[in-house]
């Protein structure tokens, strides 16, 4: 995802998808949250929210009410606004946006910049009204778009398991290919097909673990697992 030209260079290093069950613990989230700007100075680093518990109480409530899909979409995309709003009061100095306009000079701030969707999500209008795509496979088109150099999803576990191995084995990476034949795991059945059609790779890391979380954006090794394109290898 490098500068093509004639482009715009939004500046943007790194966009993590924030998955909602982290603000399930708020000290963690706090950690994740200070590591995150922390290392905002060298790192240039959105991030994009998922929905969390908001989300999942509107899923609850469309079992009774069944809500027309453009409802439940807008609901759902307000919902990823409230995950952000959240999250930047646990990330100290960070700055929320609605508009790519406004994305750089956060950045260049040294700040991180916590994406507030909502209002892209309705009025780009890129994504089905479906229960198959998620804000994992959201978060990477708008990585996509930023012309992040790296993506990562966040969530509550370290990865996607081995096939038939529930008792905690995790695989450090694999194909688009093979990780779209395992359907749903710990990202939508959307993100590996996307991926693969985009050059791009993306890290499924704990995000509960800040320790992890930071050794990635250094460099450094981190469990997690790197699903990548077709014949590119880890």
């Amino acid at each position: 995802m490098n500068k093509n030209l004639g482009f715009r260079d939004f500046g943007v290093d790194v966009l993590v998808k924030l998955g909602g069950s982290l603000l399930a613990d708020f000290d963690r989230a706090r950690e994740l949250g200070e590591t995150l700007s922390r290392l905002a100075a060298t790192h240039r680093v959105v991030v994009f929210p998922g929905g969390g518990p908001i989300d999942n109480y509107i899923e609850e409530v469309d079992r009774t009410l069944h809500f027309p899909p453009d409802i439940h979409h807008q609901l759902c995309a307000r919902a990823q606004d409230q995950t952000g709003l959240m999250f930047s009061t646990l990330c100290p100095g960070s700055q929320v946006f609605s508009r790519p306009v406004e994305v750089s000079p956060i950045l260049e701030e040294g700040r991180v910049a916590v994406m507030l969707p909502m209002e892209q999500i309705i009025g780009l209008d890129v994504f089905e009204r479906s229960w198959v795509i998620t804000s994992d496979s959201m978060a990477a088109w708008f990585a996509r778009f930023f012309g992040a150099r790296r993506f990562a999803v966040l969530t509550d576990v370290p990865g996607i398991r081995r096939p038939g191995d529930e008792d905690g084995g995790y695989l450090e990476s694999l194909s688009t290919t093979d990780a779209g034949a395992m359907g749903r795991t710990s990202i939508d059945e959307c993100l590996p097909p996307f991926l693969e059609a985009n050059g791009m790779s993306c890290t499924i890391l704990n995000g509960q673990d800040h320790l992890s979380v930071e050794n990635w954006l250094q460099g450094r090794p981190a469990p997690g697992t790197t699903v990548h394109p077709v014949g590119a290898g880890h």
